[in-house]
């Protein structure tokens, strides 16, 4: 792993990082290769370094805990490990693009609409780049940026504070989705009372986008059929195309193949239109990969009236 190669040059503060992250001498000994003995002492020599105690050392299964000095090192360690491996990528990245990573968080329903078409393009222009995805919730996508784990995020709801740096911004309309033969399929716009008494699938509570139509929905007075919860917006569509009920989404980019769903817009003022924004952790230089994803995305959105 990345982080074992940055930490492999300051042994006592890998073995400290290993030991910590598997609660045990001896699984850090095993990790590592080399004996507990020599993982305790190395331990025991940054203790006396940094003059504190890092680690309560419990009797028989109840293993170590970190002390609170332990918890403030975990953290800064693992914020260096991130700062390092970045660097290191950085440095390559002087060499050009072709040997960059490009390290991303995204939200479930723009990895499957709106990501695959700019990382085509990515590809086509950088063939040897490398990609870490990982596609979530805006809280935990915002987490990882935090943590150094991403360089760039994409997703709905990004807090507009001091914290991060808005890269481009796009607001979106909120969408009826319903099968092709459906009644109300060949509308271009549609209010919400009309779908009162429709089988609804509803996206997780855990998705913004469910409270956001639970609100509407009493705003307005408008009482559906709950049908099927998700928190899966490509198992959403499949069943919404399947006829097992209507839903709704929001924007409707579809760059990676044509659905037999029928996209109507809600134009009730109960439904906000809301924002999507590209963000990285304001202050942090960008390296060349995650600069060139930022570009296609503006372009992308300015398409759009972003």
């Amino acid at each position: 792993m990345a982080s074992s190669a940055v930490l492999s040059r300051l042994p006592s503060l890998r073995y400290f990082v290993e030991v910590a992250r598997e609660g045990s001498f001896r699984a850090a000994a095993d990790k590592v290769n080399i004996a507990p003995s020599a993982v305790s002492k190395q331990i025991k020599n940054l203790e006396e370094t940094l003059g504190v105690e890092l680690f309560i050392r419990g009797r028989g299964r109840a293993g170590l805990e970190l002390t609170e000095a332990g918890e403030i090192l975990l953290h800064r360690c693992n914020s260096v490990i991130n700062e390092l491996v970045v660097a290191r990528e950085e440095l390559q990245e002087l060499h050009g693009i072709q040997r960059g990573h490009l390290r991303l968080g995204v939200n479930e329903a723009l990895a499957t609409d709106l990501l695959p078409g700019i990382l085509n393009n990515l590809h086509r222009n950088y063939p040897n780049l490398k990609y870490t995805i990982m596609v979530e919730n805006t809280p935990d996508m915002l987490a990882r940026l935090r943590d150094g784990d991403i360089e760039i995020g994409l997703g709905y709801n990004i807090p507009m504070t001091g914290e991060f740096e808005i890269l481009a911004t796009l607001k979106r309309r909120t969408y009826l989705i319903t099968p092709r033969n459906h009644p109300l399929a060949k509308r271009q716009r549609v209010k919400l009372e009309e779908i009162t008494g429709e089988k609804f699938i509803f996206p997780d509570p855990s998705l913004t986008l469910h409270q956001m139509l639970h609100d509407a929905f009493i705003r307005s007075g408008v009482d559906v059929r709950p049908i099927m919860t998700t928190n899966s917006f490509t198992l959403l569509r499949q069943m919404v195309e399947n006829g097992m009920g209507v839903s709704m989404v929001i924007g409707r980019f579809l760059q990676r193949r044509t659905e037999q769903i029928a996209f109507i817009e809600i134009t009730d003022a109960a439904i906000d239109r809301k924002a999507l924004s590209c963000c990285r952790i304001a202050g942090r230089t960008p390296s060349i990969s995650s600069a060139a994803f930022s570009a296609g995305i503006k372009a992308l959105f300015a398409q759009y009236g972003g």
